[in-house]
């Protein structure tokens, strides 16, 4: 705790008593959800900022089917899931955001609703920028996997997420030097119910020619440190991402058989390495440029199972903290009753390809065909869909997911073949 609380004081010192060149960044820039400000700031004085507060949204209809390998019928669910923005601009460069987001099940007659996103942004003449509330944070150059990625309550899903990712609540800042060296730092107070539970990431970003990249690193207590690298650059006409992460011990917790029995446990085996690359590329389709975005992305994860756990069909003995009402089962339950099992992370070895077609057929629809595979137990899913969105707000897409594989792998233990998801919705 310490240690997390004297690397924010460092930080907070260095922001306000820094001398900065004239290329600091407007508050109107930062604000804006960039990680890398460049506009500059003029020495003038600042025109007379006009408080305002605006009201938006987005509502979606759902209608998914999944249709299963056995004589079972598919599973038909339908929804609405509508989200209202408050955004609230006052002087000074102060901010106002909230994201609220509500769901109503057909099947159940339930209603759902959930605080997404709401945070408060501020400045220190412009030499220091900080939001403090629950929010989503950029953290992470790849697409999918961000191995860096420790503060983000919610992982990138790779199926398209219908409404928004939670968000997490914590303090950040952010101090540019320039365009060139940027610092953010995020400190998570969320999950802590002592201040000695505190969390805390810290990042220093920095331009090397034409690669931008960044050293982090974050701390908790009775947890490991975990530093991390990004970077991003271009190859000629292709754009490479990529980060990675180290750690003396991994943080997540494993499952083991012992003598017929499974229980959870740390791995303590030397350093653990997760890292991932992400290579994309655009394309020139008849009189556009970038009409077709390709790209592929590789994920290493040294602690992931390099056998396939689903697989073994066998019951074992449940023991530990983690399992006190379930006694005995296969493996496969284990890891998901007990939250072992996250998606995308089971293995060590994975791969993906995005593929991106604007102006299909019409001028405002999309394709996209995407394929993730675990290369260690040979399960992939195969999504293609169409989005279609007109120039008065109004939105259709069509979702089809193929779940290719042997029978019990990351992505066909529960049976399902086929996954069709239509969406009409709106945006207001």
């Amino acid at each position: 705790m310490k240690n997390i609380l004297l690397i924010f004081a460092l930080v907070f010192t260095a922001g306000s008593g820094a001398v900065f060149s004239q290329d600091a960044p407007s508050e109107e820039e930062m604000f804006s959800g960039a990680e890398l400000p460049t506009q500059a700031a003029s020495s003038a004085p600042a025109a007379e900022e006009e408080k305002s507060l605006a009201f938006s949204g987005e509502a979606v209809s759902v209608l998914e089917d999944v249709v299963y390998s056995t004589g079972m019928a598919g599973r038909l669910n339908s929804y609405f899931l509508g989200n209202i923005f408050l955004d609230a601009r006052l002087k000074n460069g102060v901010k106002a955001f909230a994201n609220v987001e509500t769901s109503y099940y057909t099947s159940t007659r339930e209603t759902e609703s959930g605080l997404r996103e709401a945070f408060i942004d501020f400045n220190l003449d412009r030499r220091a920028y900080f939001r403090t509330g629950k929010q989503v944070l950029q953290w992470g150059r790849c697409y999918l996997w961000n191995p860096t990625d420790l503060v983000n309550v919610e992982k990138k899903p790779f199926v398209r997420k219908i409404g928004y990712r939670e968000g997490a609540y914590g303090l950040k800042v952010h101090i540019p030097f320039g365009t060139k060296y940027n610092i953010y730092g995020f400190l998570d107070t969320g999950s802590a119910s002592e201040d000695r539970d505190l969390s805390g990431a810290l990042k220093f970003e920095f331009l090397a020619g034409g690669t931008e990249m960044a050293f982090s690193g974050w701390a908790k207590r009775s947890r490991r440190p975990v530093f991390g690298y990004d970077l991003s650059t271009s190859l000629g006409a292709v754009d490479i991402a990529a980060e990675a992460s180290v750690a003396r011990r991994d943080n997540t917790r494993f499952m083991r058989e012992e003598g017929g029995a499974l229980y959870s446990y740390l791995k303590d085996d030397g350093w653990v390495t997760k890292a991932a690359v992400n290579f994309s590329r655009g394309f020139r389709l008849g009189n556009f440029n970038d009409r077709l975005t390709a790209s592929t992305e590789f994920f290493y994860n040294k602690n992931g199972y390099t056998s396939n756990p689903f697989k073994d069909r066998a019951n074992y003995l449940y023991t530990g903290p983690l399992a006190p009402l379930l006694t005995a089962g296969t493996k496969q339950n284990f890891l998901l009753y007990n939250g072992l099992y996250e998606p995308n992370y089971l293995s060590r070895y994975y791969g993906a390809t995005f593929l991106t077609v604007t102006r299909f057929i019409v001028t405002d629809m999309t394709l996209n065909l995407n394929y993730i595979r675990n290369l260690c137990d040979g399960s992939g899913v195969l999504s293609a869909g169409v989005y279609y969105k007109t120039l008065n707000d109004f939105s259709a897409g069509l979702l089809v997911n193929s779940f290719l594989g042997p029978r019990y792998g990351e992505y066909t233990f529960s049976g399902a073949k086929l996954a069709a998801q239509l969406t009409f919705g709106v945006s207001f």
